[in-house]
């Protein structure tokens, strides 16, 4: 008998709020960082090609690597110069944080499917 009033009350209590789960979190968070990520992409492309221009830039001169040539004409040309990145192939490209954003968001995502489906014990 009591195992039967017990067994009522758990078919009657609702589900915690899915906002109780950290899975739902984890997959929103996931996914507004991506999203971002994907709609910016062009614009932190450029903004960090530019920061490693910049870097490739002080270290040649740092290491002297990079001379001035001032020729006759008044004109300077710097030699020994690196290879600067370009917007389209930077030296530490975005890709890898987008899989592993978007491996984050599916792997929470199905985790929150699983909870929220699994079916009740009993």
């Amino acid at each position: 008998m009591a195992t039967q009033s017990r067994e009522s009350e758990n078919q009657r209590s609702p589900k915690a709020p899915i906002t109780d789960s950290p899975w739902l979190w984890f997959a929103l968070f996931t996914a507004v960082g991506l999203a971002a990520l994907l709609a910016t992409g062009g614009k932190f492309g450029k903004r960090q090609a530019n920061i490693e221009n910049k870097y490739q830039a002080r270290s040649a001169v740092a290491s002297g690597s990079l001379e001035i040539d001032d020729s006759g004409s008044g004109e300077k040309r710097a030699v020994g110069a690196p290879n600067y990145s370009t917007p389209d192939k930077p030296v530490i490209p975005l890709w890898p944080l987008e899989i592993v954003l978007a491996v984050i968001c599916i792997g929470s995502t199905t985790m929150l499917l699983r909870e929220r489906f699994r079916a009740s014990p009993g």
